[in-house]
């Protein structure tokens, strides 16, 4: 027999002349779920992913924060004595206990309290921040009346006082310093008041509308 050529199987129609007919990787992939997610992503990206990657972003951002700087948060406790402590709390949660407020607290400078006593037949009176000798003598004209009852305006009482007061001479007085005032100067006092007319003591009323009595 003679030689016949071998027959071939005839190429697909349809493909450009020279194109290999045999497997296409990727078709499937740029004309299936690739092309999906591709078109989904130029769809949603701007409006749906972005925000997320913003937000995932900010949090961690605080996160870093808070765990950089060491944040505490600040629990108030009561003990059985009823005093406030604190119990702080790390950022990491680990609990620091920190002394009461009030070991912190520098102990203030006591005040002096007014106080008058009688010594003998004198009251004496001491000074207190912001009073003058003015101050004294009203004091202790007080105390000299509240053991001896004595009818007298708010006028004779500015009066009386200022006698005092020039008595015992006007000047700044130190937080602390005594000044005793006789019950005979006070008494003194009071009669030199009485004898005020009722111009002097109408002119002397602008003045005892300035005083709590």
């Amino acid at each position: 027999m003679e030689n016949q050529p071998e027959k071939r199987s005839p190429q697909p129609t349809g493909l450009p002349a020279g194109e290999a007919t045999g497997p296409r990787f990727g078709l499937d992939y740029e004309g299936g779920w690739g092309k999906k997610t591709k078109g989904w992503i130029n769809r949603y990206g701007s409006s749906v992913i972005l925000p997320i990657i913003a937000l995932l972003i900010l949090a961690g951002g605080i996160y870093l924060y808070a765990s950089q700087t060491g944040e505490e948060v600040k629990v108030p406790l009561k003990n059985n004595t009823a005093s406030v402590e604190e119990l702080t709390l790390s950022s990491d949660g680990e609990p620091i206990i920190a002394e009461s407020a009030s070991d912190f607290q520098k102990p203030e400078t006591q005040e002096v309290i007014s106080k008058s006593r009688k010594e003998g037949g004198e009251f004496v009176e001491k000074a207190v921040k912001g009073e003058g000798v003015t101050h004294l003598a009203r004091r202790a004209l007080k105390n000299y009346l509240e053991s001896n009852s004595q009818e007298l305006t708010n006028e004779h009482k500015v009066y009386i006082e200022d006698y005092l007061k020039d008595k015992a001479g006007s000047r700044p007085l130190e937080v602390g310093e005594e000044i005793a005032f006789s019950q005979d100067l006070i008494e003194e006092a009071i009669d030199a008041s009485l004898n005020l007319d009722l111009e002097q003591l109408r002119v002397l009323e602008q003045y005892s509308q300035l005083v709590a009595w």
